[in-house]
């Protein structure tokens, strides 16, 4: 199946139906094979996403790499841009046919985020692709956290022309987590949005498949694919592997990992 150019379709489908896509962090073919083969053997539609830092390490080598990997998968994929930040990297990634990007104007304050979302978006919509912004900062890397406000959820979905919103409701980036459910609800309840959650990694299996009834259709998942590939190449060296078989082992932890976060988001069985 050819990759998914536009987004909101598929957006619009987990909203109505109540299911969430994993949207994998991925920088290397490993990486992406696994995430692949575990949406192969779910028949789950899943989204391959690339951090700015993995465009770094990549570039333009590793878009290609992905795409042709998407154009071979038999399973709906998304290509999404995580934490875009640089205006001229979200425009190269849309006219490299991303399906999705995400604009960070989260540090910004309400106001300039909203209106620079909404020229992003104008942007991201004149290529027939999806927008993704975000209320609130989810720590590791990306601040110390803090929660979103309802309220400015509101006001923010309505002005701003983003697709999805990510909402920090206390999911962090590498770390494990409990939800605020009650605030999630209040989101949920006064945007009518469909919603993202970053840092997903460590978010309880309990409180996932709360999330995707109200609404979640996208939760990030990067540490833990990220995990399982460097235990993968630890149990390699441990057992004096060859690069071959090494990597083939990398490759199957990951599977392992991304299964499991497809089958608690209810997207398995969904392609």
């Amino acid at each position: 199946m050819a990759q998914i150019s536009d987004a909101r379709a598929l957006y619009a489908r987990a909203y109505e139906e109540r299911f969430a896509m994993p949207s994998f962090n991925v920088c290397n073919l490993e990486m992406a094979q696994g995430c692949l083969a575990a949406a192969e053997d779910e028949r789950a539609p899943i989204m391959l996403q690339t951090y700015p830092g993995d465009l770094g390490h990549g570039g333009e080598a590793l878009i290609a790499l992905l795409k042709t990997l998407i154009q071979r998968a038999s399973v709906p994929v998304l290509l999404h841009l995580d934490h875009g930040q640089d205006l001229e990297m979200i425009a190269n990634c849309l006219r490299q046919g991303y399906s999705s990007v995400m604009f960070d104007g989260a540090d910004l304050g309400l106001e300039r985020n909203i209106s620079q979302t909404r020229e992003v978006a104008e942007m991201a919509h004149a290529h027939s692709s999806s927008l993704e912004g975000e209320l609130g900062l989810f720590g590791g890397d990306h601040g110390s956290v803090l929660y979103t406000d309802p309220d400015e959820a509101e006001r923010y979905t309505t002005e701003s022309g983003a697709d999805t919103l990510a909402v920090s409701v206390g999911s962090e980036h590498h770390q494990q987590s409990r939800l605020d459910l009650k605030r999630l609800e209040s989101i949920a309840d006064r945007t009518g949005h469909p919603l993202v959650l970053h840092g997903g990694s460590g978010i309880h299996p309990d409180d996932v498949r709360e999330a995707v009834e109200f609404g979640v259709v996208k939760i990030n998942i990067g540490h833990a694919i990220s995990k399982a590939m460097t235990e993968g190449a630890r149990e390699g060296i441990e057992e004096n592997l060859d690069h071959y078989a090494m990597l083939k082992v990398m490759r199957e932890k990951v599977r392992e990992v991304a299964a499991e976060k497809i089958r608690v988001m209810g997207s398995a069985n969904r392609a």
